[in-house]
């Protein structure tokens, strides 16, 4: 707790003096809350305010009629009376860079008891200060002294930031962050800084660092200091405490005033008028600001005439560093000066994580599979925190430590470790290979045989089936059926290891026996457009055909459905298909000049 002694001569002669004793908070409002006697004293604490923060508040105040209310306060003061006139006579406590101004001094309490007082400024210290209020009641010609108390508290000043902000507080492996000063100088003198990094490197005592990079995980705590030197000095109060005057007996004590001269010579200061009979050590408020050089301070004993003048009490020099006490002959002050500094201090945390390694894909059945089939298994080498990707996209819900693709495609894994690093894995390439065209084959006469030859696989392997089982050496194009089953052609990409097939009952025919030559029978393509088609088609033949060429349509098992014969040589026939279901249909062209064969499909 700190109390700080403030007195204000506050009467008829001293109020057009006050701007000059006291920056000037004029305007203040008389507003006493209704409710309260019209003979009591009411005197209210200030509001709180905060160090550095601009304060201004209006306090009202009433004033007894009578010593009534006085005497509840002071015992001293016999109760009963009334009260011809106040004066407020001194207000102790105010901080420095506080200044008051009253709306008026002296009251008659017969026609008024209210007034007000402003209190404005920007306050230099924080603390809880005690405000004593001196009061000079006059009853008839008798007066009498009391004192009343107020309370003000400041705060130390809150910074609403922290000093300063970090972009990329953390990383994985290393981070590299951006530190911002949130208490800048704006190129304004008596600001110095100092930057802790936490990593060991050497303290940073410039205004703004450059990026700071942290290569190792770690936790690093960030330690921020700004020191604030703006306020300068400020000269609140100087304490008389001895003088090297005397007024002559009967006469009291000396009215003492100050003077205070700048380094110019200037008059920048003046209590007066005069304290009447001060008693010592008397403090006088002060509330100025000093800069560098000597100032000259003079008391002054206010003689008004006695001896012709006033008494010089005495005079010294002091500077900025003058606080404390000083003695010049018979003089002795204390000057209270103040050199108010505030500290920013700040502490942040950079985290650097450990980072993971890439993870590894494991294919344990290869990267290929067969269109249609079940796909290649990837397996991560991380048991939890997988997330697989396509093509460098997410892929959604793939978040197992398997996976199992569908698609061609570059596959990656990410890993997530428990603090949200991220590793990702090589890519590994998937490929789903087509399947061969399906090895169609037809029934002609015990004779099994493909309908298309043209498509094949540049290296492809034949395997004849029957009733599920392979044939042993049956590997061609065509293979001769000797007993009713079902039959089945395989066809294998050497290239891919993926496989097709086509399968077709078959009624053997006792009436052919396929095997009677030693060959297959040669047939060569022709075309047949449109292909697919609900109506007429045409087929166009390599070479004419002779008269009576046999043209014969069967369905796929070998049934046969149609039959024409050429009563006239051609190199086209056209041909009607609405009769025939949708399906697909083997045409064979058996001529003296030309064997042929080709698929339809009735739409």
């Amino acid at each position: 707790m700190r109390q700080l002694l403030l007195t204000i001569c506050l009467t008829a002669l001293l109020f057009p003096f006050i701007s000059f004793a006291q920056s000037g908070c004029p305007g203040c409002l008389v507003n006493v809350p209704s409710g309260f006697p019209a003979d009591t004293i009411y005197l209210p604490d200030l509001p709180d305010g905060e160090k550095g923060t601009p304060y201004q508040q209006d306090v009202s105040f009433r004033l007894p009629k009578t010593t009534t209310p006085v005497n509840a306060i002071d015992s001293t003061t016999p109760p009963g009376l009334t009260i011809n006139k106040f004066e407020i006579l001194s207000v102790e406590g105010l901080p420095a860079g506080l200044y008051w101004q009253l709306n008026q001094s002296e009251f008659d309490p017969a026609t008024q008891t209210d007034g007000c007082i402003r209190i404005c400024g920007t306050p230099l210290a924080a603390d809880s200060f005690e405000l004593t209020v001196t009061l000079k009641a006059t009853v008839f010609i008798i007066s009498q002294v009391s004192t009343f108390p107020m309370s003000l508290y400041i705060a130390p000043k809150t910074s609403i930031t922290s000093g300063f902000s970090m972009t990329n507080p953390s990383g994985c492996g290393s981070t590299t962050v951006d530190f911002v000063n949130l208490v800048p100088s704006n190129s304004n003198e008596g600001f110095t800084y100092a930057w802790d990094f936490g990593d060991g490197t050497p303290i940073f005592q410039e205004e703004n660092p450059e990026p700071h990079t942290y290569e190792q995980p770690g936790v690093y705590e960030v330690a921020y200091q700004a020191i604030i030197d703006t306020a300068g000095y400020l000269l609140e109060s100087i304490q008389v405490q001895d003088i090297d005057c005397t007024d002559p007996p009967f006469y009291g004590s000396p009215d003492l005033f100050l003077e205070i001269k700048n380094p110019q010579g200037d008059i920048i200061f003046s209590s007066s008028p005069a304290v009447n009979d001060a008693p010592l050590p008397y403090t006088f408020p002060v509330n100025l600001k000093l800069t560098p050089g000597n100032y000259n301070l003079q008391v002054w004993d206010n003689d008004g005439g006695i001896k012709g003048g006033d008494d010089d009490c005495g005079k010294l020099t002091f500077n900025i560093l003058s606080n404390g006490s000083l003695v010049a002959g018979g003089l002795t002050v204390v000057m209270n000066i103040l050199h108010p500094v505030d500290t920013v201090r700040s502490v942040d945390t950079v985290i650097v994580y450990p980072q993971p390694s890439d993870p590894v894909i494991n294919a344990p059945m290869g990267l290929s599979a067969c269109a249609g089939a079940e796909g290649p298994n990837l397996v991560s080498s991380y048991g939890f925190g997988n997330q697989w990707m396509l093509e460098g996209a997410l892929i959604p819900d793939a978040t197992d430590f398997l996976y199992q693709p569908e698609n061609s495609g570059s596959y990656q894994v990410q890993y997530v470790s428990s603090f949200g690093c991220v590793a990702t894995s090589q890519p590994v390439e998937v490929v789903f290979h087509p399947l061969p065209p399906a090895p169609v084959w037809f029934n002609y006469n015990n004779s099994l045989r493909m309908t298309d030859t043209t498509n094949l696989p540049a290296q492809f392997s034949l395997q004849w089936f029957k009733n599920g089982i392979a044939i042993p050496g049956e590997t061609d194009f065509w293979y001769c059926s000797t007993t009713s089953g079902t039959y089945m052609l395989e066809i294998t990409d050497l290239s891919t290891g993926c496989s097709s097939t086509h399968s077709a009952p078959v009624t053997n025919n006792p009436n052919y026996n396929c095997l009677t030559g030693t060959d297959a029978p040669s047939y060569q393509p022709f075309t047949v457009s449109p292909n697919p088609s609900a109506g007429q088609i045409s087929m166009q033949f390599p070479a004419t055909l002779t008269k009576g060429a046999i043209i014969n349509v069967t369905d796929m098992s070998g049934r046969l459905i149609q039959t024409k014969v050429l009563e006239d040589p051609a190199d086209t026939f056209y041909w009607s298909v609405e009769a025939l279901t949708p399906g697909v249909y083997v045409v064979e062209v058996l001529s003296e000049s030309f064997r042929g064969l080709a698929r339809i499909v009735r739409m």
